[in-house]
């Protein structure tokens, strides 16, 4: 980890002190790519996309529109490599576009989406949330065709596929569990209104975050596969709990409550200090890279300027910070 962090801050500390390079007509995305989502302002259309190479420490800015010859669109919820491919959900403009993963060009879009917030692949078909339908949209393997609609009748947001289930986030709370083959609901757990965030542990089992302003209240969960509760933390909204990430051996987890916090699967009582804080900083979303076990969160200043990234050791060591765009809401690793 020290090697990673000092070959890391010499590449960021690089960047730090060059100018971004023209882009060229296309670029050859690596291994160490780091694709950073720029949410933009809702009903703008000025959402982006950032290319981070971590060998290198150079950064690229709006490339799709560089690339594409073209605006990206109107909220840029969530994105995920699916099929080889990077999938970019834009939320207001009711759609998903798929890029080639080397190029970034773009090879099609999949409208007629409604207000997507997450994709996932689960078996042969894509599962899309969504905002305002109380529908999840079950599609092909392209995502081009609609197969099934689920009737969830919420708000759905964060999708998790493990083993042969899809675990939903429900916004009214219940974090619903499906099976992937029949599309059949199994369970149905009730975390606490505004759920939106899960992910998956080492042993599958699975965390859920709920945070609700009305009830004044953050709630973090894990259940077991079979649908058991085995913990609960209840954090007041004076540290309004939001986004969850593992790291590379999905044994802790990490979260943001005006500050990032770290925890392991096996604690039974939630960390009293943050590993990293940043005076100042409207910390907004956290990813881990799956291999190199190091941090990235996003800092959406005052949602209208352009925001920064924070590259974070998982100690809590800053190693070095970048200039994104406007509210920098989430990331794509190779």
């Amino acid at each position: 980890m020290r090697l990673l962090s000092a070959v890391l801050l010499v590449t960021v500390s690089l960047f730090a002190c060059r100018k971004e390079k023209p882009l060229p007509a296309a670029v050859d995305a690596g291994s160490n790519t780091v694709l950073v989502l720029n949410e933009g302002n809702y009903m703008w259309a000025n959402a982006s996309l950032d290319l981070f190479n971590i060998d290198s420490g150079t950064l690229r800015s709006d490339v799709f529109k560089t690339i594409n010859q073209k605006p990206l669109g109107d909220v840029l919820q969530s994105g995920s490599i699916i099929n080889g491919d990077v999938w970019l959900v834009v939320n207001n403009s009711g759609k998903i576009l798929v890029l080639d993963s080397q190029t970034l060009k773009e090879k099609y879009s999949i409208t007629g989406l409604g207000s997507p917030r997450y994709a996932v692949k689960a078996g042969s078909h894509i599962w899309v949330s969504d905002l305002y339908s109380r529908k999840i949209q079950v599609r092909d393997a392209t995502g081009k065709q609609l197969f099934k609609q689920i009737h969830t009748g919420a708000w759905t947001e964060q999708m998790v596929f493990s083993g042969s289930h899809v675990w939903v986030a429900c916004y009214d709370g219940w974090l619903r569990k499906y099976h992937a083959a029949d599309f059949n609901i199994i369970d149905s757990c009730y975390v606490g209104k505004g759920l939106r965030w899960i992910v998956s542990d080492k042993k599958n089992n699975i965390w859920a975050l709920a945070s609700d302003n009305d009830s004044a209240y953050s709630r973090l969960q894990q259940w077991t596969p079979d649908g058991k509760r085995l913990k609960s933390f209840t954090m007041p909204l004076s540290g309004y709990a939001s986004s969850l990430c593992m790291n590379p051996g999905k044994d802790s987890l990490y979260y943001l409550a005006n500050g990032v916090y770290s925890l392991s699967i096996e604690d039974v009582q939630l960390p009293v200090k943050p590993v990293f804080t940043i005076t100042g900083a409207n910390l907004y979303n956290i990813a881990c890279h799956p291999r190199k076990n190091v941090l990235f969160i996003s800092d959406a200043a005052d949602y209208v300027s352009r925001g920064k990234i924070y590259i974070v050791g998982s100690a809590g060591n800053e190693i070095g910070s970048l200039t994104a765009g406007i509210i920098p809401s989430g990331f794509v690793f190779y």
